[in-house]
């Protein structure tokens, strides 16, 4: 699989900050998938995507931005299929993870895993994309439901039973307990009624926790398609029998976006998402950070096993110190220098973004120094590279512009170290620390504190509030707040009084409670105020494509309204002609106040793929609504665009609906039938 290097960049998604580090684990598990969804195709296997996977694809068209893994599901007999031909199906380095393969597992679903070990070699490293731990996704079978209520009891207290000797077993081994006396002649009794029950025979000289493990996949799998309707995954089942489907939700496939590929969610998504998560548009997060990321442990090892494994930032209290003593030294020269010349100079203030993308975090500030008589304003864009995993880099390059009411200079035609500027304002915090980028080693944070009396950092993101309970919030911070930027800047402009005191909360708890008073000196909320809401920006419409442009502005030179109207291959499939009528509705009504607002029309990009298999009707309807609207029509590509250049969303719930929520521009879902 290709990716574009700037997926593997830190990224607000929905509020919440998702580190590079992450970026490259759900790299990997897209690689797994990649290879699990070749195999699945040329062999005549059905998989879908199942829990946060599914919802992710549906809501985000990718993860959900506090997520770290990946789920899919099949049909028992798919499930079965897969698991058997594993080694023959999938490319070499492939195992299973499941309770056969691993006698001490008492999961019923399985895992396919990358490998065993954590693996820096150059061709694991290349395949995974840098990502040197294990990757896998969990694969859940979905059992069918026995048609009987009373059949299907009998079934849930024969698995009871045998689940309910396994996990006595596990647990006296867990505790290196012998079984003996009562105990045991009580387990003895109880594999021989299993035995007669089930009719099968437990090996007592093999490891019977596997054993029972796997009759009870085998229980779960008693019942087929065709003699039910509804089915289950039967772990959840034997607790919460709400927990069911109708076999129609998962007759077949519809594929939709997933980050840069496809996957395939079940023709009933909707209903299944309902029920198992209610309103599932609502953004909920997980605020637990149990076992979160998945390769955490994974980590712990390489710092355990070498100092050097992992490039990560390790200065101590006394570096800090130190070094700003250093710092203080210096800036005293400095200032006698400045005492003993008597010209009188503006004050000397230098803005270093290191991308024209995150400019307008700057916008504000930079709009602040440059009304004062007294300064002097100059923006330098700092060099930006992106990292290879074999320690090389690549200059970034960009069609994005600076905004044209700004003169930025090259590295090449401003010399920071002969300039000793007032104040430096910087944005990126990482220096050498993050692992998908890098700023060039001269403006690390160090080297230009030798250069300035003053040092600022104003970070180049914003996200959502955090709640202080909200540990995987808390997790990524470890990305963006623990960093030489933060760390050592005179002064750190954040976004909230909130965000300030959870900083805090986090530097205290990496340098130590001694060292409180620092960061309450050196960080505040100011930011806000310099904070661009970008639905009120009216440079917003200069970023807006030259086509939409013509088409939004009025002879008088004002804009009109941009709304993007978006309708999903399902919901066509779901509502058939009358989808098409509704369109024909809607697209009048737009018609008629023309004067005041464009709209932009959106079909999902698989749509005329899906509708060639499943309805020629469909097609020949959707063919003509190409033809009748096609002025209004995005071209494939341009839909993001039209997600940032639009002032409001109408169509069906989906991922495009909630960037548009997310970025607080007004969504209304459609009624077809209105």
């Amino acid at each position: 699989m290709e990716f574009d290097k700037s997926f593997f960049e830190d990224e607000i998604r929905d509020g919440f900050y998702v580190s590079a580090e992450m970026k490259h684990a759900w790299a990997a598990q897209l690689e797994v998938l990649n290879d699990v969804d070749k195999a699945c195709k040329e062999n005549g296997i059905q998989y879908f995507a199942e829990w946060g996977t599914l919802l992710g694809a549906v809501r985000h068209h990718g993860f959900i931005p506090w997520d770290d893994d990946m789920d899919i599901c099949m049909k028992r007999p798919d499930f079965n299929k897969f698991v058997k031909n594993v080694k023959n199906i999938m490319p070499e380095g492939y195992q299973i993870y499941n309770i056969e393969s691993d006698k001490d597992n008492d999961n019923l679903l399985a895992r396919i895993i990358s490998g065993r070990t954590i693996d820096f070699s150059a061709k694991y490293l290349d395949k995974y994309h840098g990502f040197p731990y294990v990757a896998g996704i969990d694969i859940f079978p979905l059992d069918f439901i026995a048609p009987d209520r009373e059949e299907d009891d009998y079934l849930c207290t024969v698995i009871d039973i045998v689940n309910t000797v396994a996990k006595f077993m596990r647990m006296k081994d867990s505790e290196n307990e012998a079984i003996e006396g009562e105990d045991l002649e009580k387990l003895n009794s109880n594999l021989l009624s299993i035995e007669q029950l089930c009719g099968v025979r437990i090996d007592r000289e093999k490891d019977i926790i596997q054993q029972l493990n796997i009759l009870v996949d085998q229980l779960c799998s008693l019942y087929t398609e065709d003699e039910t309707e509804e089915l289950t995954i039967r772990a959840i089942w034997q607790k919460n029998k709400a927990y069911k489907f109708r076999n129609s939700c998962y007759k077949k496939a519809v594929r939709i976006p997933f980050e840069n590929i496809t996957i395939p969610v079940p023709f009933g998504y909707d209903a299944i998402l309902k029920q198992k998560y209610g309103d599932y548009m609502k953004l909920v997060h997980t605020w637990d950070s149990h076992d979160y990321p998945f390769f955490d442990k994974q980590r712990d090892i390489i710092r355990e096993k070498s100092e050097s494994g992992l490039n990560e930032f390790k200065d101590t209290l006394e570096d800090v110190i130190t070094f700003k003593e250093h710092v203080a030294i210096l800036r005293g020269k400095r200032k006698v220098l400045k005492a003993l010349d008597n010209k009188k100079k503006k004050k000397n203030v230098v803005f270093m973004p290191f991308k024209p993308e995150h400019w307008d975090a700057m916008d504000g500030l930079w709009r602040e120094y440059k009304d004062r008589e007294d300064v002097d304003v100059k923006v330098v864009s700092v060099p930006y590279y992106y990292k290879n995993y074999d320690g090389t880099v690549e200059q970034y390059s960009t069609s994005a512009e600076y905004p044209d009411y700004i003169n930025v200079l090259s590295e090449d035609e401003y010399n920071y170290e002969k300039d000793d500027p007032d104040e430096i304002i910087i944005q990126n915090p990482y220096d050498g620390y993050n692992v998908a980028a890098t700023i060039h080693p001269r403006y690390y944070v160090r080297n230009l504190l030798m250069h300035t009396d003053k040092l600022i950092y104003i970070p180049y993101f914003t996200t959502d509030e955090i709640d202080a309970q909200d540990m995987r919030a808390d997790v990524s911070m470890n990305s963006y707040v623990t960093m030489p930027g933060v760390v050592y800047a005179d002064e750190v402009i954040l976004q909230s009084e909130n965000i300030r005191k959870l900083y805090i909360r986090k530097l205290t708890g990496f340098f130590g409670e001694e060292s409180r008073h620092l960061w309450e000196n050196q960080l505040n909320s100011n930011g806000a105020q310099y904070l661009v809401n970008d639905n009120n920006n009216p440079l917003r419409y200069n970023r807006i494509p030259g086509k939409w442009r013509n088409q939004a502005v009025r002879s008088d030179g004002s804009y009109k309204k941009i709304i993007l109207y978006y309708i999903s291959t399902n919901g066509v499939l779901e509502h058939k002609h009358e989808m098409f009528e509704k369109i024909g509705r809607t697209m009048d009504v737009f018609k008629q106040y023309k004067e005041d607002i464009v709209c932009l029309l959106a079909f999902e990009n698989n749509m005329e793929e899906v509708l060639e298999g499943e309805n020629s009707e469909l097609l020949m309807d959707y063919q003509c609504a190409l033809r009748k609207y096609n002025e209004y029509i995005l071209g494939n590509g341009e839909l993001m665009d039209a997600v940032k250049a639009c002032d409001a969303f109408y169509g069906e719930a989906g991922a495009e609906a909630q960037m548009c929520r997310n970025a607080n521009k007004p969504v209304m879902i459609e009624n077809v039938y209105l």
